[in-house]
């Protein structure tokens, strides 16, 4: 075989390698997994995550509450601030899209303080005397939640009013001497921190296990006009009263 036809050989052998390598490379640069991507659908060794739908808040509540009963209340009962222990219920009827769901609840609660019974001098201790609140209100609300549910922001804000009634006793040395009911409107300003970004793990298997959506540390200022809508109502309202606890959406 004369050297021309080597050479041509060689070249052609050279073209095909050349070719071949080429054809690999191209393969290569169109497959995920030889990039070292992963393709769509294993992108993490989990499932995809999807959220249960929220249907309603839960409030586990404590707070300090005094009425605006004036010098009575103070010489009665003097610094007592009960405390108030409530539970909130709020249904969420809509979500408005990037603000939050709009809700309706009802929370009733529980408060009584205690003193000592005088005579109409103030002189003499007679007894103890107690003063027993418990305080049921419907609530409209909405929960701004917007922050935490697009920007990862995990502050809640929530204004509430609502419609309180109030039934109360009175007595002195355990003997009831006085009932009834009060009613007034209420009104209430939250802000909560939600748990979630604490361990995001745990919160996706709460979600898939028990439906719980969200946890959240709140702190609420509120105030009450309980026994304006009558003269003959107790004046059980305060002006400024606080609350603090737990809440959990599913």
């Amino acid at each position: 075989m004369s050297r021309a036809a080597i050479f041509g050989l060689g070249a052609i052998g050279a073209l095909a390698l050349c070719l071949s390598a080429s054809s690999v490379h191209a393969q290569d640069a169109s497959n995920p997994r030889r990039q070292g991507a992963r393709p769509i659908g294993e992108w993490s060794d989990e499932p995809i995550f999807v959220p249960s739908s929220e249907s309603f808040t839960v409030e586990l509540r404590a707070g300090a509450y005094r009425p605006d009963l004036g010098p009575a209340f103070e010489t009665s009962f003097g610094g007592d601030l009960g405390p108030l222990v409530a539970i909130e219920l709020d249904y969420h009827l809509f979500r408005i899209p990037y603000i939050g769901p709009l809700q309706i609840g009802a929370r009733i609660g529980w408060v009584e303080w205690n003193g000592d019974a005088r005579t109409t001098s103030s002189s003499t201790n007679v007894g103890g005397t107690g003063l027993s609140l418990v305080p049921i209100t419907a609530l409209a609300s909405i929960r701004i939640d917007g922050l935490a549910r697009h920007l990862s922001f995990p502050l809640i804000f929530t204004p509430k009013i609502g419609l309180d009634f109030g039934y109360f006793q009175s007595g002195t040395s355990g003997v009831t001497q006085a009932d009834g009911w009060s009613v007034g409107l209420d009104w209430g300003a939250q802000v909560a921190l939600e748990l979630d970004f604490l361990d995001r793990r745990s919160a996706r298997r709460l979600d898939e296990e028990w439906g719980l959506n969200h946890s959240e540390v709140f702190f609420e200022l509120f105030g009450s006009t309980m026994g304006s809508f009558s003269d003959r109502q107790l004046p059980l309202g305060t002006s400024l009263a606080w609350a603090a606890g737990l809440g959990f959406t599913f």
